[in-house]
């Protein structure tokens, strides 16, 4: 007996045979039992009513069933193992055979009740996505990375532009804060004394800063120009401090919807593997394989392209235990992280326990051992020469 089409719609259960006509179906009663039900099925649980019509159609012959939506397939194949199920690539008038069956009075009838239904719903899954707050740590990521963006944008310019007064200093000083904590409170070097510039960069690298500014090449800096850079610095330093306000919070979120993740990963990379992949929900569900990779997006479609070069770590890379290990121990560090990082975001995505402190000791422990079992690295493979072809050897011999 041939395949048939088994849909649940905002409005029921249906099922249709090859000839485009309803053989059985199950209307939802009312507005709060349709929304409790679809809810249900497209987050792929399986309702009585379905299971109801499977057993109905399987004695009368049928085998092979043609499912929408398909994240029914999944609870299907585990309840009805003798059947086989696939998806519906049929694209089917569901209103109109409503309307002809009499199920529903009109066709703008079943296309209200399909509003009213689809928008019950929409504000239930947007509710379930707040109330998880894992897309809060998505939007506050996509933040912080602007945040950096234009920190370094306002030191970038801020350092040029202070350049032509006191040009030495952009080599004393490699951090953009307390770069920028100099320009915005003192300003020209003429008012650079031994008390604060300690105040602000700590005593050793004043009494260098004070040494190299004695000696600058640099321009004088007029009071008008002065007070403009002063304020492009302090707009910087004001993004400094929002950035770490923004850190903590992201931490706080962190800490309270995946602890697990953070202890593995860390809070900040966490959050960004969370929003590489769209919501903690997809990240549980990607394999470490991919977890390895992500944000090595680039360089995983050139390798795809090329053949070459292909990358064995993405964004957790910024994990001090990559990038602070020798190149030889990188790539398996960073399968190890992928691993566990994978086990913890499906803990705190399905379980929500807090085993952070048992994950990490995991993790350390495996660490470890492959700190011990690859101190070294590795032998480099001599390729052997190759040996001169014959008809070489015969033309020199010839000369």
């Amino acid at each position: 007996m041939s395949s048939i089409n088994l849909l649940v719609t905002p409005l029921g259960v249906i099922s249709i045979g090859d000839d485009g006509k309803i053989i059985t179906y199950r209307m939802f009663k009312d507005l709060e039992d349709a929304l409790l039900k679809y809810s249900r099925t497209i987050k792929g649980e399986l309702i009585e009513d379905v299971k109801e019509i499977i057993n109905e159609l399987s004695s009368k012959g049928f085998r092979e069933f043609l499912i929408d939506p398909p994240q029914l397939i999944n609870s299907l194949s585990l309840n009805f193992p003798e059947y086989r199920f696939s998806e519906s690539s049929t694209s089917i008038d569901v209103e109109s055979l409503l309307v002809d069956k009499g199920i529903v009075g009109s066709i703008e009838e079943y296309r209200d009740r399909l509003r009213k239904i689809s928008d019950a719903v929409l504000s239930i899954q947007l509710k379930e996505a707040v109330s998880r707050r894992d897309m809060m740590i998505v939007y506050a990521i996509h933040v912080l990375e602007d945040l950096d963006k234009q920190i370094n944008m306002f030191y970038t310019r801020c350092r040029e532009w202070y350049s032509l007064h006191f040009p030495e200093l952009a080599d004393m000083l490699e951090d953009p804060e307390k770069y920028m904590k100099i320009v915005a409170e003192l300003g020209a070097r003429s008012k650079f004394n031994l008390e604060n510039l300690s105040r602000l960069i700590g005593e050793k690298e004043a009494k260098a800063v004070m040494e190299k500014a004695s000696k600058s090449i640099g321009a004088d800096l007029g009071p008008e120009d002065e007070e403009q850079l002063k304020r492009v610095a302090r707009e910087g330093l004001r993004l400094v401090e929002m950035k770490r306000q923004q850190e903590a919070y992201i931490r706080e979120l962190m800490n309270s919807e995946a602890p697990n993740l953070s202890a593995v990963a860390g809070a900040i990379l966490g959050a960004k593997l969370i929003s590489l992949a769209g919501g903690l929900e997809k990240l549980a569900k990607l394999p470490a394989s991919t977890i390895q990779v992500l944000g090595a997006e680039k360089a995983l479609f050139r390798f795809f392209r090329t053949g070459k070069g292909a990358p064995k770590h993405g964004v957790i890379f910024q994990h001090p235990y990559t990038h602070g290990s020798p190149k030889w121990q990188r790539g398996k560090i960073a399968r190890l992280l992928a691993t566990k990082i994978s086990i913890a975001a499906r803990i705190d995505y399905f379980s929500r326990e807090d085993r952070s402190a048992e994950l990490r000791k995991a993790l350390e422990e495996r660490l470890a051992e492959i700190k011990k079992k690859y101190a070294q690295p590795p032998a480099r493979k001599i390729k052997p020469m190759r040996k001169p072809e014959k008809k070489t050897i015969e033309k020199k011999k010839r000369k």
